[in-house]
């Protein structure tokens, strides 16, 4: 474990991931973010994802640095998973690297778990007041954030600005997430 710790830390375009099997169960063996499109079928990475709520029933959304794929784009704070960690800690982790802000384990409330070709996506919901300025972007991964209400997000995705393709496929369709 700690020759993949340090692997992490010296080379992040040779950032690890565990292979997981069909019920969320590590396998023994890693992939290289780099080559996920290499798994077998029955063979599944984790990605986090983090939704952050406000008591005013906003959702803060991420934009993509241009040099990103997807360049622009408006997003969940998210990221995958690396070999050794735990969802908790790896969503933990993308929130400091991505927007700046350190959370507690106790702040955060696993949502839902979906199963997408090869990928579980791990969503979890932080509800908390955080004034826009306490964000800071530090990784090249992020260039902006703002809060936005349910009308705006969907005409957000209406209009593509977003990397959702639609809003029915949002963790927001059908669902009193909001209220709190």
């Amino acid at each position: 474990m700690e020759k993949i710790e340090k692997n992490l830390k010296d080379n992040n375009s040779e950032e690890l991931m565990d292979i997981y099997d069909e019920n969320r169960i590590k396998t023994g063996k890693v992939v290289n973010r780099n080559n996920k499109k290499s798994l077998n079928d029955g063979e599944y990475t984790i990605s986090v994802h983090c939704f952050i709520i406000t008591s005013k029933k906003q959702i803060l959304l991420t934009r993509r640095n241009m040099s990103k794929k997807r360049g622009g784009k408006w997003e969940d704070t998210h990221g995958g998973l690396r070999a050794g960690e735990t969802s908790v800690d790896g969503i933990i982790r993308e929130l400091k690297e991505e927007i700046g802000i350190s959370v507690e384990k106790e702040e955060l409330q696993l949502y839902k778990i979906l199963k997408r070709e090869n990928l579980f996506r791990e969503i979890y919901i932080l509800y908390k007041d955080i004034p826009i300025e306490n964000y800071s972007f530090n990784d090249n991964e992020v260039m902006d954030c703002k809060y936005v209400n349910m009308e705006e997000f969907k005409e957000m995705i209406k209009k593509g600005e977003c990397t959702f393709k639609r809003f029915e496929d949002t963790i927001f369709y059908n669902s009193n997430i909001l209220d709190f």
